[in-house]
């Protein structure tokens, strides 16, 4: 079973939203490289074991690589990415008594949003 996710206050996932913006600018641009290397490269792929490899393999793997730290970096700020694109990332959040999410899109500048756990991006709420 996967780990619990601590409740945040809105407070403490506002603290979070400055590192956010950047980290978001960062998937999203990595991604964008990522997709360009891996419509290139699929190809290449189906055929590594004939040509022994191929020159922008290196360049892939650094990517993925940065990628997933970057997922690991906004993960340890206790929220959950939804989507890069358009920038979704819930905090876990107690809300009278129950737990439901706080929801940030890329480019707020604070968390104004939640909604309930099942709910997703289309019952955002004001807080």
């Amino acid at each position: 079973m996967p780990e619990r996710k601590r409740n945040v206050t809105v407070d403490e996932a506002n603290q979070f939203v400055p590192m956010l913006e950047k980290d978001m600018l960062e998937l999203k641009s990595l991604r964008k490289k990522l997709e360009a290397l891996g419509v290139e490269m699929s190809a290449l792929f189906e055929n590594v074991h004939l040509n022994g490899g191929h020159p922008k393999t290196p360049e892939f793997l650094q990517l993925t690589s940065q990628f997933r730290k970057v997922i690991e970096r906004i993960n340890s700020y206790g929220c959950v990415i939804k989507n890069i694109d358009p920038g979704l990332v819930d905090f876990p959040h107690l809300r009278d008594g129950r737990e439901v999410y706080l929801c940030w899109q890329f480019g707020e500048n604070e968390i104004r949003y939640w909604h309930d756990v099942d709910a997703g991006f289309a019952g955002r709420q004001p807080l």
